[in-house]
């Protein structure tokens, strides 16, 4: 059976069309069906980006396959553990509103100067809130910034667990 040609639509370039005074689009829908009951809880989360040095992450990557802890449980144990170690201690409970703005080092080398101790390509770990928010609370109590203080606690952290470099 042959087919019949559709007669052409107008289009919207046609001036004095019926399709180019009224809109094609329709409203859309509100949205229907089940919806998600709770958040998933890893975006409870706060992702801290971590510069370390490049002998603390070889001591780092051999800490982790001896003890088979993970890198996010690792730097929660480490950060937890020079924070209650700092004279006076952070709070082992952090308050709702703290803050979680990282701050930068204040002691910031001017850029070109040359390294001592060369970093590796940043990591991101997702640390739990009040972990940095304690992290932060730390950068403003020693008054340096957060890539200092992650490398001393890392570093504290595997002295205090016996893994030599």
């Amino acid at each position: 059976m042959p087919r019949t040609p559709k007669a052409p639509q107008p289009t919207l370039t046609e001036p004095g069309t019926a399709a180019a005074q009224q809109p094609t689009a329709e409203p859309q829908s509100a949205r229907t069906g089940p919806r998600r009951g709770r958040k998933p809880q890893w975006t409870k989360l706060q992702p801290t980006i971590a510069h370390l040095y490049e002998d603390i992450d070889e001591r780092l990557t051999a800490a982790l396959e001896t003890t088979g802890m993970g890198l996010q449980e690792t730097f929660e144990e480490a950060i937890n553990t020079y924070c209650d170690a700092l004279r006076p201690p952070i709070p082992a409970e952090m308050p709702e509103d703290a803050d979680l703005k990282m701050p930068r080092d204040p002691n910031q080398p001017p850029p070109g100067t040359p390294v001592d101790r060369p970093t590796v390509a940043p990591a991101v770990v997702r640390l739990t809130r009040n972990t940095r928010a304690r992290l932060v609370a730390a950068c403003h109590q020693e008054q340096i910034g957060g890539k200092a203080v992650i490398n001393d606690a890392i570093e504290a952290y595997l002295d205090e667990l016996g893994l030599e470099q």
